[in-house]
């Protein structure tokens, strides 16, 4: 299956940046049991990692695999260069070519080697990403590119660095972005990038969405005790919880003003961690709840994940589960909440509702969008200006070419009206919204926590069925060697989207 030739002795390498924890490591951990069930002859998995960490993740999934299949051997192996590059990390060094080489090449053991290498399309590594197709084609070796994210998809800081590399234009980096080649495979956790996929690979590109848990619901007896866990955090007051890390993108101001409005007892509880490069704007959320007395009780499971209740008894535990971001990469929040039959609370992402909807899940009580008044609740004239002043840096992070034809005109169409979406504003005016007590916000018509449409069955091993399965209904030619994209679409449409919000912005 997946093109391996099942009658030889297989090498199967999984490349990730790190072990820390994170969505990526989740897709690895679940899926890496089902695609070995379908995989036969694996004689040895080989973990390439740019950093280890987590000595019990390493553990329990070794474990886990080898329980799975007794003969198979499992190794870990950490190299720097593997990693996040720092800044003016041009090559990879000599040794760390040969120890790819080492492992992708046969040996007298083992006649083939497929690597399933993770989210190389986030820009992190641009060496690695350059090298590794070439390195594999020279080894023989298949190479199964999963894309998780990508470094056009608002995060264009990353343009930087594709310059700093000597490449010249955005179609260039596009191209080195999604290789082809007859050992070259692609696979998307994200629909949307089906077309743009196979419009460089053909057949070789393929939608799999993401390995949903083996869901077993939590014991009563742990719900209870996450409710009164809550309760000592939260003055036992009823919580809605936001299951997200505190990152700008998720949008908690939004989710801190529907949680006042709609509920008004209730507490907003979020539970992961924030990071360096966005703990400014974390800290003002925190602090201006803090000083007002807003409901809001921040990042319960930072530093103390394995001491805490789970993310499923913590969602069972609550009265409703509230998802307000403005970019997601798949949707399983959604899906947690479905599947434990908890109401939600969320707003309409166009990309992550066609996720769910391929897999039956339906968003029926999503809204698209909260127009605020500009008068009488936030200063309209500085928020003016403060979008004008961020977007003018941002034109260094874009090519020319992005810049001249969709930085201004998104620009124009934004600060021109009269309201704006609540969505659309700097963390600064949402923050004078929820000063102004947003009474006068109006909420879309019957907006309460919904039970989501989930169908049958918890069928968490359909996604290997479509790891493995025909191509999806769009075709294209198969690509040769080399592709040359012209302008495309999917780049601007998820560019206009990013340009829309500030709270994308770096």
């Amino acid at each position: 299956m997946g093109g391996l030739k099942q009658e030889e002795p297989v090498r199967l390498l999984v490349f990730h940046y790190h072990d820390r924890p994170g969505g990526v490591r989740e897709v690895i951990g679940r899926g890496l049991p089902l695609l070995m069930e379908r995989l036969d002859g694996v004689g040895e998995v080989v973990f390439l990692m740019g950093e280890l960490r987590d000595a019990g993740w390493r553990e329990a999934l070794s474990g886990r695999l080898k329980k799975q299949s007794p003969s198979v051997t499992v190794r870990w192996v950490e190299d720097r260069e593997w990693g996040y590059a720092h800044q003016g990390f041009r090559s990879l060094s000599a040794d760390s070519v040969q120890r790819l080489r080492d492992w992708l090449h046969p040996s007298q053991t083992l006649r083939q080697a497929v690597l399933w290498a993770h989210n190389l399309s986030v820009g992190r590594n641009i060496p690695l990403l350059r090298a590794l197709p070439r390195l594999c084609e020279d080894a023989g070796a298949e190479l199964w590119l999963h894309h998780h994210d990508w470094w056009w998809d608002g995060r264009w800081q990353r343009w930087r660095d594709w310059r700093a590399a000597e490449v010249a234009s955005l179609e260039e980096a596009l191209a080195a972005t999604v290789p082809v080649g007859p050992h070259l495979k692609h696979y998307a956790i994200n629909l949307a990038d089906l077309p743009f996929l196979q419009a460089a690979a053909g057949e070789a590109a393929r939608w799999v969405g993401n390995p949903l848990p083996a869901f077993r619901p939590p014991e009563e007896a742990e719900v209870g005790e996450a409710r009164r866990w809550l309760a000592a955090r939260t003055g036992e007051r009823p919580v809605w919880l936001a299951p997200v890390r505190a990152l700008r993108r998720k949008n908690l101001a939004e989710a801190l003003l529907l949680t006042r409005r709609l509920a008004p007892d209730t507490c907003l509880v979020t539970t992961g961690g924030s990071s360096a490069e966005e703990a400014a704007g974390w800290n003002r959320l925190r602090t201006a709840a803090a000083a007002q007395g807003w409901p809001l009780v921040p990042q319960v499971l930072a530093g103390m994940e394995t001491a805490a209740p789970s993310v499923p008894a913590l969602m069972a535990a609550s009265e409703a589960v509230v998802i307000t971001s403005l970019q997601e990469g798949f949707g399983l929040p959604w899906l947690e909440a479905a599947a434990l039959g908890k109401p939600v609370v969320s707003r309409h992402l166009p990309d992550a509702a066609d996720n769910l909807a391929a897999l039956g899940c339906r968003l029926p009580g999503a809204y698209h969008s909260l127009p605020v008044p500009a008068e009488g609740f936030y200063n309209a004239l500085t928020e003016k200006a403060r979008v004008r002043d961020r977007m003018s840096r941002l034109a260094d992070l874009l090519p020319g070419n992005l810049w001249a034809r969709d930085g201004p005109s998104e620009l124009a169409g934004k600060t021109g009206n009269a309201e704006l979406d609540f969505g659309c504003l700097t963390q600064e005016a949402q923050l004078e919204v929820l000063a102004a007590e947003g009474q006068g916000v109006p909420m879309p018509p019957e907006l309460q926590p919904e039970l989501l449409c989930w169908p049958d069955g918890y069928r968490h091993e359909r996604w290997a069925e479509r790891f493995f399965a025909s191509p999806q209904a769009i075709s294209f030619p198969a690509a040769g060697h080399s592709w040359t994209p012209g302008a495309p679409a999917e780049v601007r449409r998820r560019l206009a989207w990013w340009l829309r919000h500030p709270l994308l912005w770096p």
